[in-house]
């Protein structure tokens, strides 16, 4: 069995009218065991806030840190709870890849997002990319880069993939994988385990408890 890349559970976030079997959230989901997809409800008709409190739901439930795969209007269901969030719950994220956010102002037509009012600001120690695409109908990479400003966060131009989403024929989209993937921190390695030196002797220990090793400085000084 081919062993995952992801070492935290991955919550996956929809946008408008959801996304659909041959979306790439939705092959994540079948290609990782620990991925779910957050049921915001009211997929033709969101609404910010019960989007927003059902991502802190979401993120409430679990109790280890997960990856937040966001795709168009999840991103800016996320940048909203996230700019509410308390610094605990903040912890919760081990980072988020939000892709394709659109231009709000592009769908003011659409009277089933304006709720979501403009993008909120904030500043965060948790790892974020913000990706966008050269022919997004939703977004000029431009904006989408203003977006990442704002949400202090890099940001990635994937190419000219449309949205971003099945009619990209991205299939389970391996660029936004390592992407994911990246944004995990780092692993502890395994000589900064002491309990392993405890195990194996002590020898730590008594290096620095011999006088051998100890600095004299009285020997140092001219």
């Amino acid at each position: 069995m081919q062993r995952s890349i992801f070492r935290h559970k991955i919550l996956t976030i929809p946008g408008l009218n959801n996304s659909g079997p041959t979306h790439w959230q939705s092959l994540w989901e079948h290609k990782f065991p620990l991925s779910e997809r957050v049921d915001l409800g009211l997929w033709d008709k969101p609404d910010r806030d019960q989007w927003v409190d059902r991502i802190a739901a979401a993120v409430a439930a679990e109790p280890e840190p997960v990856l937040v795969a966001a795709h168009s209007l999840g991103c800016h269901a996320f940048a909203h709870w996230f700019s509410g969030a308390s610094a605990v719950s903040r912890t919760q994220i081990a980072g988020a890849l939000l892709v394709a956010p659109p231009d709000l102002s592009r769908l003011r037509q659409n009277h089933e997002v304006a709720g979501f009012g403009a993008a909120p600001s904030f500043s965060s120690r948790v790892p974020m990319i913000v990706v966008a695409s050269d022919n997004d109908p939703y977004a000029k990479s431009a904006h989408v880069w203003h977006l990442s400003r704002k949400w202090d966060a890099r940001f990635v131009n994937a190419g000219p993939f449309g949205h971003i989403n099945a009619d990209s024929r991205i299939g389970d989209w391996p660029y936004g994988q390592y992407l994911l993937a990246s944004l995990q921190p780092a692993p502890t390695p395994v000589l900064a385990d002491e309990a392993r030196w405890l195990r194996a002797g002590d020898w730590p220990n008594r290096v620095r408890r011999d006088p051998r090793f100890e600095f004299n400085e009285r020997a140092h000084r001219p």
